[in-house]
């Protein structure tokens, strides 16, 4: 609250205590109750129209933009850290290479099974009481830019009993932050549509890092230029 004399940045009218936005704008009461809200992740004060929803709450644009983190932070002690670091890196080793020899006799099975009779469009291939099934299925794509012609013949109404029309959207990065940082007031809604409709996942990866060969490499020190022959 300011308790001095200024106006209403929405009626303009004057108020001797008012009450402040997110962005340090003053408001008499009667407008921050019908036109603002306070936003679930800072509590700051948000116009309405420029809140967007996360997790089924209002809140403004920076909090939206923040990282969501689903599952609570826990921290561990030096020894365990250090026990499961060295686990991590161990098994991941283990995987890869668990990894590389599944793949590699795979694709032998795979090469044989070519070979084989299909039975009901798989082959079975035995070895004692083992059994591996390879399946086979076809995956058939339409091109986007010859069904418009069909739907010509058939109809938009029959088109659409034979294929569903899908459309994807993916975002032009610098474009699309510059148009959200802008102020214009005619495009106020489609900015606020937008922040309405984008979902924000943080996607956390883990990665061996190698710091053996760093470690061991000894420092070579300069040698002074008097010391040179």
């Amino acid at each position: 609250m300011d308790e001095t004399a200024q106006n209403c940045a929405e009626c303009l009218a004057p108020v001797g205590a008012a009450v402040s936005t997110q962005n340090g704008a003053s408001l008499c009461q009667e407008c921050a109750e019908q036109f603002y809200l306070s936003c679930a992740g800072c509590g700051g004060l948000v116009p309405r129209d420029e809140a967007v929803q996360r997790n089924g709450a209002l809140c403004c644009v920076q909090c939206l933009a923040s990282p969501v983190f689903e599952d609570a932070a826990e921290a561990v002690s030096e020894a365990e850290l250090s026990v499961l670091v060295a686990e991590f890196i161990r098994l991941h080793a283990e995987a890869k290479q668990l990894n590389d020899q599944l793949e590699e006799i795979k694709e032998k099975l795979k090469r044989h099974a070519a070979s084989q009779p299909r039975v009901a469009n798989a082959v079975l291939l035995r070895a004692g009481e083992y059994a591996v099934k390879c399946g086979y299925r076809v995956s058939v794509s339409y091109n986007a830019e010859k069904l418009p012609a069909v739907e010509a013949m058939l109809g938009a109404e029959q088109f659409t009993t034979i294929f569903e029309r899908k459309i994807t959207f993916s975002a032009v990065k610098e474009t699309l932050e510059a148009f959200l940082a802008g102020e214009a007031a005619d495009t106020a809604a489609a900015r606020a549509a937008i922040l309405a409709a984008a979902e924000s996942k943080e996607i956390t990866t883990l990665t061996p890092v190698n710091t053996k060969s760093k470690a061991g490499k000894a420092v070579k020190k300069p040698i002074p230029k008097a010391a040179r022959p």
